[in-house]
């Protein structure tokens, strides 16, 4: 029974990071749910349910691979997924992205203090790269600690915001298929299905290193496949929640960049500045995710932690230097890359399940 215990908080813990390598401004902003699932109405709610399942499965396969394969690395997930010339590319194509990703957090997070809380841009990116640093450079339990504990509070955050607005708004959700009639957002895709499956695909790829380590750092299966599916439908349920607020109050929402805060300002203008606190701790849970990714991919922060740590630096250094100039516009520039990456990897991925390639009683070959 104890060790029972022991493995459901662990899981719990594991799915923490699952959600934080997810959960982006993007997401806590309400901003990517709208585009890719609010937009198209109710409908978008069955999209939704798409995404958590496949979000449970993939996280879940990416960490059992972590564990079959004895791996914290990308690279080695994805030769083993897409062979080793395919591998190879898309190796390099993630390793720029998580890089982009990170400069674009610190570019992000700057701005958002700087709006929020009136501090110059360059202190607040100075002050989300000292944290992402501190977190990610003691390692693997440094930054399952954080993200364990700060990722369930951004969800019960959200959550808690959903259920008020949905609540005092429940009135307007008779007129949904309406207003999207009349207002016509702008939506990812033209169906709400493809949609569903290309959020995926652009936000699990980016997170395979660190699910791979959560794999091979944790030696109790069990463990591992319960942290897929926790973090896939954590992750589900809230998408369900911001779908509903942003549809209860679309009209009055739907025009701002941050559609979300939004929200939360509507409640009380203290529920919106405690709102940005999270946009900014989402910022920094990225962060994280994808400078461990980065830097794990070289060196394993256990056995190898001299060279962890003096790449930590080196791309905390880097990072905060490109934010400076317009670095997101070449990033935006690989997003068709990644997608179609993301894609080909899913694609792999349930091609080697069916051939059970996957799920395995004794290690694959390499």
């Amino acid at each position: 029974m104890f060790n029972m215990s022991v493995s459901i908080i662990k899981a719990i813990s594991y799915a923490g990071v699952y959600v934080g390598a997810v959960i982006g401004a993007g997401y806590a902003s309400g901003q990517e749910v709208l585009q890719f699932f609010a937009g198209y109405g109710f409908i978008g709610m069955l999209g939704a349910v798409i995404t958590m399942i496949m979000l449970a499965w993939y996280g879940t396969v990416f960490m059992e691979l972590g564990h079959q394969l004895k791996t914290n690395s990308h690279r080695v997930v994805l030769n083993y997924l897409c062979g080793k010339k395919i591998g190879f590319f898309a190796d390099y194509i993630l390793l720029f992205f998580m890089f982009g990703v990170i400069s674009i957090m610190f570019s992000g997070g700057g701005a958002a203090i700087e709006q929020y809380w009136g501090l110059p841009s360059v202190a607040g990116k100075i002050l989300i790269a000292i944290m992402t640093l501190s977190t990610v450079i003691f390692g693997f339990t440094s930054s399952v600690r954080a993200l364990g504990i700060i990722s369930p509070l951004m969800i019960l955050a959200v959550v808690v915001i959903s259920v008020i607005t949905f609540t005092n708004y429940s009135d307007q959700l008779a007129t949904v298929d309406a207003n999207i009639q009349t207002l016509q957002p702008d939506t990812a895709t033209s169906f709400w299905w493809t949609s569903a499956i290309v959020y995926v695909s652009y936000n699990v790829i980016p997170g395979v290193s660190t699910f791979a380590s959560i794999g091979n750092k944790e030696p109790n299966l069990k463990t591992v496949r319960m942290a897929g599916v926790i973090g896939g439908m954590t992750l589900g349920i809230c998408l369900l929640f911001i779908i509903m607020a942003l549809l209860s109050n679309l009209e009055n929402v739907m025009s701002y960049e941050l559609p979300f805060l939004e929200i939360a300002r509507g409640i009380s203008p203290m529920t919106g500045l405690l709102f940005s606190v999270v946009l900014v701790v989402a910022v920094f849970t990225t962060a994280v995710s994808n400078l461990y990714g980065f830097v794990i991919r070289f060196f394993d922060s256990d056995t190898e932690t001299s060279k962890f740590r003096i790449l930590t630096i080196v791309v905390v250094v880097l990072s905060l230097l490109a934010s400076l100039f317009p670095f997101s516009t070449l990033v935006g520039t690989l997003y068709p890359a990644l997608g179609i990456l993301g894609m080909y990897v899913l694609l792999c991925a349930l091609y080697k399940t069916f051939k059970g390639q996957i799920f395995m009683a004794e290690r694959p070959k390499l």
